[in-house]
């Protein structure tokens, strides 16, 4: 008799369906960038860094829809594996500071099947403060968005040729690549006079169109420029 109940229980496990597994995003960065360009009398034109999204654990051929943080983005269905299709979808928009978003993918008719990974966006941004000062006097360069756990490097050019490339971070240690230090407006000695193009990035090696984020800001060298 206990024979056969154990023959029983078996047979009833054999039958039971195998426990679904429970949906999953791929990593995200810590932080994404906003990229805000202006030009005098055009619209304001906006870039936004894109999250590289895979996932999986859904229900073969479910439809997901994908959210930020409540407002859907897309709806993207479950290969035969549970697998989401790789794509990549735009993170939010940051025009000033810092801050948290959530990316949600949800199983349509299993709402019990869904995940949530947050992370953060900011701004990319320099700010040279005070705007207009002598070349050899020490200025704050504030920054975010240089997210490159690397050093920070200003490339001062004049007449189109590089003069002077300086560190100006030795290591980004934050996600959101912000920064706050002090040094020369322009480090060089008896810097000529005119417009001067400082370019920010983090390639020790000065590049027209560097890999990852930049910023540039023209700087003008006069006869007598007034202090603040």
């Amino acid at each position: 008799m206990r024979i056969r109940t154990l023959s029983a229980v078996l047979a009833a496990l054999v039958l039971l369906p195998a426990t679904a597994q429970a949906a999953a995003l791929g990593p995200l960065k810590p932080c994404y960038v906003s990229v805000t360009q202006r030009a005098p009398g055009e619209k304001p034109q906006i870039t936004r860094e894109v999250i590289d999204l895979t996932g999986s654990g859904f229900t073969p051929g479910a439809l997901v829809d994908v959210s930020l943080d409540g407002r859907l983005e897309r709806t993207v269905q479950a290969d035969g594996a549970g697998n989401l299709p790789a794509q990549q979808v735009a993170s939010p928009y940051r025009a000033r500071g810092q801050g948290p978003f959530a990316l949600t993918a949800a199983e349509r008719g299993n709402p019990a099947n869904a995940v949530t990974v947050p992370s953060r966006t900011t701004e990319l941004k320099l700010d040279l403060k005070p705007k207009r000062s002598r070349p050899s006097r020490r200025i704050r360069f504030t920054g975010s968005g240089f997210t490159e756990q690397r050093a920070v490097w200003a490339h001062y050019l004049y007449k189109g040729k590089v003069r002077k490339t300086v560190r100006l971070v030795r290591r980004i240690d934050n996600p959101c690549g912000t920064f706050r230090v002090r040094r020369r407006q322009i480090p060089v000695k008896r810097p000529r006079l005119g417009r001067w193009r400082l370019q920010v990035d983090q390639q020790r090696r000065y590049s027209r169109a560097p890999a990852g984020v930049n910023v540039r800001a023209d700087i003008d060298v006069r006869t007598s420029p007034r202090r603040r």
